[in-house]
């Protein structure tokens, strides 16, 4: 996978100091329903191998067609997420995008603008695959998730 400059720059900025506690985050991620299956002790996992990165107002998080290098969580602040000039959707504290590249990396298909001073919770697809080798129940039990969601969606229709 090639990163582009932007990609690669976000993904070298140190990290900053936790605003929320770790039990804070695991707490906001139990209610990712991709994480839905694990028990407190495998959502930790996830928490204690992210990290937190604070982005300026007008920072473009994410960029439609770039390659999903991870998943993200508003911690605190507020993000829009755009299709060109149009706001898809207003995110903030607990919401979070990006969840899908986790698994497939495919390119994102909209922007992600910190519309104000935000603090994301980012865990990369490259740490993810590696708490994946280490603990394959994780891949399970999101397996399961998936298949509850793919037969929803069918059932919708």
């Amino acid at each position: 996978m090639s990163l582009n400059h932007v990609q690669q720059t976000k993904l070298q900025m140190a990290a900053e100091p936790w605003s929320m506690t770790l039990a804070d985050v695991t707490s906001a991620l139990a209610s990712v329903p991709l994480f839905s299956g694990f028990s407190q002790k495998q959502i930790r996992l996830v928490a204690e191998r992210g990290r937190e990165y604070k982005y300026k107002a007008g920072t473009a998080i994410v960029e439609d067609g770039s390659i999903g290098v991870g998943f993200y969580m508003v911690l605190n602040g507020r993000v829009e997420v755009r299709k060109g000039p149009r706001v898809l959707a207003r995110l903030s504290n607990g919401q979070y995008f990006g969840e899908m590249s986790l698994i497939d990396g495919e390119p994102r298909s909209a922007d992600v603008l910190a519309v104000q001073p935000t603090e994301c919770f980012t865990l990369s697809t490259q740490v993810f695959y590696a708490l994946i080798k280490q603990h394959p129940e994780l891949a399970l039990l999101m397996l399961k998730e998936l298949a509850k969601r793919l037969r929803a969606a069918q059932n919708s229709n």
